[in-house]
């Protein structure tokens, strides 16, 4: 069910009528959502409840009419819903720090409300919380891969992070999965960062599991990577390349899961990394940054 269409739904519903005295039910029977489910839905997917919500969007409208029209505060007040001017009034200080004459006689500019990236921040974040819900916890045997190799430099020397886009159009384009022998997971290509360092250089392959190293075709590379306990995250590649994911995952998750990384270096920049490898791993489904990968990322618990 898509609940950022439903709560986008109920917002225009909210608009139309926000002059009425409106009730959680009147609203929720437009989505045909339960009342306490709603009103749940629309706290998580906006940041408000629906009472705040409503008496926010009547002072904006209000706001509005006091620098657009010459209406009288009393018939203001009224036509946005408000009791009474006394309630307008005690209201509108509270939020804007100024009473309504006040605000009137002031340049202050009335700032939009909501704002248009309120779903749409809100339903990311709703996403991202679901991602780190369904972690699973994988405990992966050393494993070989062969493929393409770059160096990579966090700190922007060169072209920095850049090679890594080279990789992948190189490997698209001569359709180098095709011809690597003794392949263990069909058509599941590893985008893999090793080997990072203090000063904030790593490298980057992006290849194929294997089960032997014997047949490595010309102009590739063959890597070994010892056991380790991994996450496990489906999410897009947009909330990976965002930085969002990483993000919450270094400055809250692994805090609260009483986890580390190891065999951790710090580098000159303040980054964290394990020289275990941190990967991404993409199915043949894959066609754009909205579509579906998971990433496997090292960790142990915290002594």
């Amino acid at each position: 069910m898509d609940y950022t269409a439903l709560i986008r739904e109920a917002i225009e519903f909210i608009h139309s009528r926000y002059d009425e005295n409106l009730l959680v039910s009147d609203i929720s029977e437009q989505v045909y959502l339960s009342p306490s489910y709603f009103a749940y839905l629309f706290r998580t997917l906006t940041g408000y409840s629906i009472k705040n919500y409503l008496n926010r969007y009547r002072l904006y409208r209000a706001a509005a009419a006091l620098k657009e029209t010459d209406k009288r505060i009393i018939e203001i007040a009224f036509e946005n819903g408000f009791s009474s001017q006394q309630a307008f009034t005690k209201s509108f200080s509270l939020h804007y720090g100024t009473s309504p004459a006040q605000f009137r006689r002031t340049d202050m500019v009335v700032a939009l409300f909501p704002p248009s990236n309120i779903l749409q921040k809100r339903g990311m974040e709703m996403d991202l919380k679901n991602v780190f819900e369904n972690v699973q916890f994988v405990k992966k045997e050393s494993f070989l891969v062969v493929g393409i190799e770059t160096d990579i430099n966090y700190n922007g020397v060169g072209k920095g992070t850049d090679y890594i886009s080279d990789l992948y159009q190189r490997w698209n384009a001569e359709k180098l999965i095709e011809n690597i022998p003794d392949q263990v997971n069909d058509s599941l290509t590893y985008g893999m960062t090793h080997e990072s360092n203090e000063d904030d250089t790593a490298k980057y392959i992006v290849a194929v599991e294997v089960s032997t190293l014997a047949h490595l075709p010309a102009g590739l590379v063959g890597r070994r990577f010892e056991a380790c306990e991994y996450a496990v995250f489906e999410c897009t590649l947009e909330d990976e390349t965002s930085g969002r994911f990483f993000q919450y995952f270094f400055s809250t998750w692994l805090k609260e899961q009483g986890l580390c990384q190891p065999d951790s270096v710090n580098t000159a920049l303040g980054n964290t990394f394990s020289r275990y490898p941190t990967f991404e791993v993409y199915d043949k489904n894959f066609v754009d940054s909205s579509s579906k990968i998971k990433i496997f990322i090292p960790v142990t618990r915290i002594a």
